[in-house]
């Protein structure tokens, strides 16, 4: 399911995980494709493209605030974006919730951001949640863009 490449990345392929070190190293500095999204969230997000990328900038970030997730887990992010809930907070914005079964057992949390050209989307945040924070997320008001089965499965056994 969540899986790791070191191919050049493709939109049904894995991710280039070579690209990501380098993102993370500060060797590359050109975003890396993620995922293609569903056109109806895309739409919802104000954007006229699928494709979401991972910024040099975003990864940054991502070491000085989020230092407990380790490089490994964004071998889930594509499938949080493929598979995962969206929920909108924002007109040009959502959150993404992700329950992974099989690489680290635990709830994922992405932000999901479109420009305000529309012409391009981008991986924001990408984060491990605890089940009370995914609790929590879940009750905050966002509408629902596109519901995910694995999610609403979950909600149901609480």
């Amino acid at each position: 399911m969540c899986s790791v490449g070191s191919r050049p990345a493709k939109p049904d392929g894995p991710m280039d995980f070579e690209h990501l070190l380098g993102l993370h190293t500060g060797t590359h500095q050109e975003p890396l494709p993620i995922a293609d999204i569903d056109p109806i969230v895309a739409r919802a997000l104000g954007a006229h493209v699928r494709r979401v990328f991972l910024s040099a900038e975003t990864v940054r970030k991502q070491l000085a605030h989020h230092r407990a997730l380790p490089i490994s887990a964004y071998r889930c992010a594509k499938v949080c974006l493929v598979r995962g809930e969206y929920r909108q907070d924002g007109p040009r914005s959502a959150v993404v919730l992700f329950t992974d079964t099989v690489w680290f057992g635990t709830h994922f949390r992405a932000y999901v951001k479109a420009t305000r050209a529309g012409d391009e989307l981008y991986l924001a945040s990408f984060l491990m949640m605890r089940d009370r924070d995914l609790r929590r997320e879940q009750r905050k008001p966002y509408p629902i863009i596109r519901p995910s089965p694995e999610m609403r499965k979950e909600a149901e056994a609480s």
